[in-house]
């Protein structure tokens, strides 16, 4: 009769001299997905890109049109000023900044996300303004981002989201009424 296997037989003296090794590759697989997860967090919640946003306000002496130019806010007399009773909020996700400095000129808002296109801006003015602008301050000269959007019908609360920007320092340039 034919064997279907062969067996071997070991020495008992051989079996307790060979140990048998402990392998760390099986480690890896628990090291590249954990690192991945870290990471996608971290991008997610943009933990890396926070900066310190200012925005300073722009009292302009005549009106504006609907799509000025810096020239055309300079010919309005334009100028960085105090504009009585306004309030600027910064907006992460329509949720307004907690803490920020201001000297009623300039409001600075730290450790705000610099990467997401979800910040906005919101200003609260006392009088009736005509329009209202988001100028970029960092490009010389400024360039004017976009107009905001008046909130209410005597246009005393503007707002407007940033978009897509490569800075963190504004002007708000508020212009009267035609």
């Amino acid at each position: 009769m034919k064997a279907w296997h062969a067996a071997t037989w070991e020495d008992p003296d051989d079996a307790a001299t060979t140990k048998r090794r402990f392998s760390w590759g099986w480690l890896w697989l628990l090291l590249i997905p954990a690192a991945l997860i870290l990471f996608s967090l971290a991008r997610f919640n943009d933990y890396w890109q926070y900066d310190d946003w200012t925005v300073a306000t722009l009292h302009c002496d005549e009106p504006l049109t609907a799509d000025p130019a810096w020239s055309d806010l300079q010919a309005a007399g334009c100028e960085q000023a105090p504009i009585p009773g306004a309030e600027v909020t910064l907006l992460d996700v329509g949720k307004p900044a907690q803490e920020f400095e201001t000297d009623g000129t300039t409001w600075t808002f730290r450790n705000m996300p610099s990467a997401f296109s979800t910040m906005g801006l919101n200003v609260f003015l006392e009088e009736p303004a005509g329009r209202v602008f988001i100028v970029d301050a960092s490009t010389t000269p400024p360039t004017v981002h976009r107009e905001m959007t008046p909130s209410d019908v005597e246009r005393t609360v503007f707002a407007r989201n940033f978009g897509t920007v490569e800075t963190t320092n504004f002007y708000v340039a508020v212009a009267p009424p035609e």
